[in-house]
């Protein structure tokens, strides 16, 4: 399993590094879309998308392209994160990092009717680095590494049809393959690092009764994912076992419905709205299973059962994202955006920690573009705005104390078409 599991995380490294990286999100694990195009509207595309924004929001969009293009996204995210617990005399601050993400996505018509293409693009990803001495009032003054990653690529082959002038249909199927990594306190540096994959599928729809309005639906399915990997426990040999054992996680990337609607009030400015629902209540927990009988039995032990029992307690919530963009044409060529959506969080102030951060956010968006006959350009800025969660010191608090975030994610698409 060893072999199969460091090939699996090979692949998904560097898939990672060249499009993915490593992720913050906000609604839940799910990042808030892909492409400059779509991010500068606020990702308010369901209804029009037809660029490589489509393979995350509606692959029906496929089904008007003008032409063979291939696209390259490129998107780099800089967090800032705090933490603090007064009585504890603890301020920590996530350390200063860039984590890059994108996609890569090539679409061809084979008829008038048939188009055909494949993406490759995060649909989910997570997680937070910490200043282990910030922290070190909460494990016995001693410094540890606090660290968290949980990422998806999915690589998504793609067919859309043209059913009429008005009406356009489209299906991906979804290759999701996973990566969670964990550094926290246990009984000395706990460590886990997993992999795995799902298969899963995102189905779409746009109707387009005339040039000024038209409307779009988006469903993505379930995917039941199983992760796979070892995890240590740096002094557990002191208790008398082994420091590694063979790790599972069993997790799921909830069910996603999206509508929207685009309208043009006046030839040069599109107006869209979109509304996203998450079946984040499906997410409870995501459990934990040990291959070794000893690390199992010590997850009910009363003293050490909080460094063993890794499972992770969300009792996440369903949330709605509305989502609002507009775009003007200065000209044949040249257009800019303006985008904002309301991202609430799935998660209840009792499951709130530090290395799955959720914080409800505001996302402001600005984004310009270039369009000619072969060569496309777009630009776009996101600033996500980061409400702060106080979470009160009571028994049923996993992580008490103030909890926030803040996020700026510059983007930009290069897009080539062929014909």
């Amino acid at each position: 399993m060893k072999q199969r599991a460091i090939a699996l995380r090979f692949v998904v490294s560097v898939a990672l590094i060249v499009l993915c990286g490593v992720s913050l999100p906000a609604n839940g694990l799910n990042l808030n879309g892909s492409g400059s195009r779509a991010m500068g509207m606020g990702g308010a595309v369901i209804a029009w998308t037809n660029d490589v924004s489509l393979f995350y929001f509606n692959p029906a969009g496929a089904a008007n392209a003008e032409g063979t293009w291939i696209s390259l996204f490129e998107t780099n995210l800089l967090p800032s994160g705090t933490y603090a617990l007064a009585p504890y005399g603890i301020d920590a601050k996530t350390q200063s990092k860039l984590y890059p993400a994108g996609a890569l996505g090539f679409v061809k018509p084979l008829s008038d009717k048939l188009t055909i293409g494949l993406g490759i693009y995060t649909p989910s990803g997570t997680g937070a680095t910490w200043d282990g001495e910030q922290l070190k009032l909460l494990s016995n003054n001693m410094a540890y590494e606090w660290e968290s990653f949980l990422g998806v690529v999915t690589v998504a082959p793609l067919v859309a049809y043209k059913i009429s002038e008005q009406v356009a249909v489209g299906a991906t199927l979804n290759l999701n393959i996973g990566m969670m990594d964990i550094k926290r306190p246990g009984v000395g540096q706990y460590e886990e690092s997993l992999t795995g994959m799902g298969v899963g599928a995102t189905i779409g729809m746009q109707f387009t009764p005339s040039d000024k309005l038209a409307f779009g639906l988006s469903y993505k399915l379930p995917v039941n994912v199983t992760l796979k990997g070892d995890a240590k426990m740096g002094f557990a040999n002191l208790l008398g076992v082994g420091v590694e054992s063979e790790i599972t996680r069993k997790t799921t990337l909830p069910m996603w419905l999206g509508a929207g609607v685009s309208f043009k009030p006046m030839d040069k400015l599109r107006l869209a709205f979109d509304i996203n629902w998450t079946n984040w209540k499906k997410l409870d927990e995501i459990p934990v299973e040990f291959s070794d009988a000893a690390w199992t039995l010590l997850m009910a032990h009363p003293i050490y059962k909080a460094a063993f029992n890794q499972a992770i307690e969300l009792d996440w919530k369903d949330c709605l994202q509305f989502r609002i963009g507009a775009e003007y044409m200065l000209n044949k060529e040249w257009a800019v955006r303006l985008g904002y959506m309301r991202d609430p969080s799935p998660a209840p102030l009792e499951t709130m920690n530090i290395l799955l951060p959720q914080i409800p956010y505001n996302m402001f968006t600005v984004g310009a573009g270039y369009s000619g006959a072969k060569l496309s350009v777009n630009a776009a800025l996101e600033i996500l705005r980061g409400a702060k969660q106080t979470v009160p010191l009571s028994a049923a608090a996993k992580m008490p104390g103030e909890h926030n975030m803040n996020i700026f994610v510059p983007s930009i698409t290069i897009a080539y078409r062929f014909n």
